[in-house]
């Protein structure tokens, strides 16, 4: 089997472009797929990355690109892997140009697809005035009037970060309340307001919220909203499943310390595979990848 490229990324966000700078730095031939669809498009900065700090991610991903010029064995496709199969040692890949081309490695960095609450109003300000990450967005909005939309144990568990960047938080649980006792004692002690009512709509101006509305009229005024995740999560690309990559409970690809997943030769890397979810961890995450990747590839090469 004559190979096109010894490893097919798929994905050029932060894991992704990761992982090909590594391959670069060892002369690894790479292709990198990007359908251009990052998850952090509504966001308009990157925060808790050292050098890095509130850099807007198209910009980030523009200079890492940049970067990658001089590793002349990266190559880029901007477009969708449509299909991948596994044919004797290796990888046969559809893209979305009409090309199929040859792989011995996959590296799976296509993230995830947040699964927004249908309430109007919420899509419009994810990112802006509402947030998942507490580390990427806390702090710009640290001692505001502040929401967290959760339930059961991840409410308990999300209480305490809010909690740290204001006193001023309502709990919304958007239906009924599974909350432990020892739980709601100490929200009443801690005068957090916690509210059962489903969410309606959000009140907003521009980027930035102002009224929460629920569905028996009550209005609540808050500056921004923290949501905890929906389980499972959702893979951009269902290519892992069609491989037979398995997943964890929580919509995550299990993957061995290296980044393998159960498919021997198929690797993953960032948000869909991780709960712990920013631009510096999928970087570091696609490094991680790479090189059990290319510890793959010069055994392979050393050995025969």
């Amino acid at each position: 089997m004559e190979f096109d490229y010894e490893v097919l990324i798929i994905g050029g966000g932060p894991a992704g472009l990761s992982a090909a700078m590594s391959l670069g730095r060892l002369s690894r031939t790479a292709l990198v797929c990007d359908d251009n669809r990052p998850r952090n498009a509504p966001s308009t900065h990157v925060n808790n990355f050292p050098s890095q700090d509130g850099i807007h991610p198209a910009e980030w991903r523009k200079k890492t690109r940049k970067d990658l010029e001089k590793y002349k064995t990266i190559g880029f496709f901007e477009g969708a892997v449509l299909s991948v199969h596994k044919v004797d040692q290796g990888f046969v890949a559809q893209l979305s140009s009409g090309a199929t081309r040859n792989f011995k490695k996959v590296i799976l960095a296509y993230g995830i697809q947040d699964k927004l609450l249908s309430a109007p109003g919420f899509k419009e300000l994810w990112g802006k005035s509402i947030f998942h990450c507490p580390f990427c967005h806390g702090f710009e909005v640290r001692g505001a009037s502040l929401g967290l939309i959760a339930n059961g144990e991840l409410a308990a568990h999300g209480l305490p970060m809010i909690y740290g960047l204001s006193k001023d938080l309502i709990l919304f649980t958007n239906g009924k309340a599974n909350l432990s006792e020892d739980l709601q004692e100490t929200l009443r002690g801690r005068n957090v307001e916690v509210i059962e009512e489903p969410i309606d709509h959000l009140i907003y101006e521009g980027e930035v919220l102002k009224v929460v509305v629920l569905i028996d009229g009550q209005k609540k005024e808050r500056d921004a909203l923290f949501v905890a995740p929906i389980f499972p999560f959702q893979s951009k690309s269902p290519i892992g499943e069609s491989l037979g990559c398995e997943k964890t409970e929580l919509g995550f690809y299990k993957v061995g310390e290296r980044g393998e997943t159960t498919v021997k030769g198929v690797f993953a890397a960032g948000d869909n595979m991780t709960m712990m979810q920013s631009v510096l961890l999928a970087c570091a995450s696609g490094v991680a990848a790479a090189a059990g990747v290319i510890f793959s590839l010069v055994s392979e090469d050393f050995h025969g």
